[in-house]
């Protein structure tokens, strides 16, 4: 075989390196944990927000302050009103003031106690535990009376 047919079998070869090398390559996702997360910027006009959006940032509790409602129709608690730790229940058959305190320890979930309510119940909820679902969600998961099987789960959406 000739010397010049030998060099176009390398030039094939090397190109056909160099094609698959940057296929492989182009489709291999990155590692780094910025890309994986999606973002909580809006995009306004082709350019990025630096403005989170309202409850994306703090602990449990300052993010759950503001208005929510049930996500549930006829649920015992409508709306929900959080404000520095005051919390304000209404609903059908539920008026109900309370404290929301953040855990004890850092990662521990925050928690609801009604202190009043109208007609003396709270509805068989007992203490409850707050889970804030992003930034516009939470759920409430009560422990029901004591030396019972548990309470209900209420979940809200933000609404305002």
């Amino acid at each position: 075989m000739s010397s010049k047919g030998v060099d176009m079998r390398k030039a094939w070869l090397v190109g056909a390196v160099i094609v698959t090398g940057t296929a492989v390559i182009g489709g291999c996702g990155s590692d780094s944990k910025e890309s994986e997360e999606p973002s909580s910027h809006a995009i306004v006009g082709g350019q990025r927000s630096q403005t989170p959006p309202a409850g994306s940032k703090g602990t449990a509790t300052e993010r759950a302050n503001g208005s929510w409602k049930s996500v549930v129709k006829g649920s015992d608690i409508q709306t929900l009103i959080i404000k520095d730790g005051h919390v304000s229940a209404r609903g059908q058959k539920l008026a109900c003031e309370g404290v929301l305190k953040p855990g004890r320890k850092n990662g521990d979930v925050p928690t609801l106690t009604f202190s009043s309510c109208r007609g003396s119940s709270d509805g068989g909820r007992g203490v409850g535990h707050l889970t804030m679902k992003g930034a516009d969600a939470l759920a409430i998961n009560w422990e029901g009376p004591k030396d019972g099987w548990g309470g209900p789960v209420d979940s809200f959406h933000r609404s305002g």
